[in-house]
């Protein structure tokens, strides 16, 4: 569980300013008591004004909806810490929804999600939360970089599982990838990141969903035209360690092969490694040996340090 996303909840509601508009004023007051004492019946009661109330400014609507959003993550929080699961609070955290996405909850969703093994929507809630960090508008405090560390670790490991493939979310406003796609959230500086670009066993041949991972990265390098990239190739311990060697190199370079098709041009550095490096899993205890087995075999890109 990612811990410190329940620390950080109360601290960001009761940093919202109510503006000195009246009637708008009340509004905000009114929320905010009730978030403070998780008096969920009187912030629901308070949808419809928050989007029609006359005094409120347009640009002030998002703040009071987030505020209302974490008076249901504070409830939450509350009873966590009182002895009930995670599991239980995802009705409230949905509700929370219904105000504001907010990161936390699209955090902790994911981690029931990822819990319960339903790893493409648990992908989908972690990459949906980097992005919301990485907007300062919408998530005006940072969280401490450790935190996005680890949910960025969570949200490659549930990709690298899912069934199929899960393709990055896109900023509708700019149409840039974010998600796994970003090579810096906030102050979180992305230096590698493990692709869901599949192989056939024992082979360099993708698999329908590495196909669909490959043709994503492609397109993502030809936007964003970085001047170099590296790709690791790496294997589980199963068979001879110079086999796995051999067949993470040809991994390696089978992708730079396939990116250069699409027309990338800068310099692709490959290397394979073999089972010399397992993967460094954000709680090993969550997975079955399968799993870990799969998220050893894996390619991974290392984006250049001025990308």
């Amino acid at each position: 569980m990612i811990d410190s996303t329940r620390l950080l909840l109360l601290p960001i509601a009761l940093a919202v300013a109510s503006p000195a508009l009246g009637d708008c004023e009340s509004l905000s007051t009114t929320i905010q008591q009730a978030a403070r004492t998780g008096d969920l019946a009187t912030i629901a009661e308070q949808r419809e004004r928050i989007a029609t109330e006359p005094t409120c400014p347009d640009a002030f609507r998002p703040k009071l909806s987030r505020m209302a959003a974490y008076g249901y993550l504070r409830v939450a929080n509350t009873r966590i810490e009182a002895g009930a699961s995670l599991q239980q609070q995802k009705d409230l955290l949905l509700q929370s929804l219904e105000f504001a996405r907010t990161w936390q909850a699209l955090a902790m969703l994911g981690d029931i999600a990822h819990a319960q093994k339903g790893y493409e929507q648990s992908s989908l809630y972690y990459q949906q939360a980097l992005s919301l960090i990485n907007d300062p508008v919408v998530t005006e405090a940072e969280p401490p970089e450790p935190v996005i560390a680890k949910l960025h670790q969570k949200a490659s490991e549930a990709r690298m599982l899912a069934d199929r493939y899960v393709a990055t979310p896109v900023n509708h406003r700019s149409g840039s990838a974010e998600g796994l796609a970003l090579t810096t959230v906030r102050s979180f500086s992305v230096k590698r990141v493990p692709l869901p670009v599949t192989f056939e066993s024992g082979s360099d041949h993708f698999t329908p969903k590495g196909s669909e991972a490959a043709e994503e990265l492609a397109n993502l390098l030809l936007k964003r035209a970085p001047h170099s990239i590296s790709i690791v190739g790496h294997t589980d311990e199963r068979g001879p360690a110079t086999q796995n060697q051999s067949l993470s190199q040809r991994r390696a370079e089978a992708l730079a092969d396939f990116l250069r098709t699409r027309g990338y041009r800068g310099q692709i550095h490959t290397e394979g490694k073999g089972e010399a490096q397992p993967a460094v899993l954000s709680d090993p205890s969550l997975y079955s040996q399968e799993e870990i087995w799969q998220l050893n075999r894996r390619v991974e890109l290392i984006w250049p340090e001025n990308s």
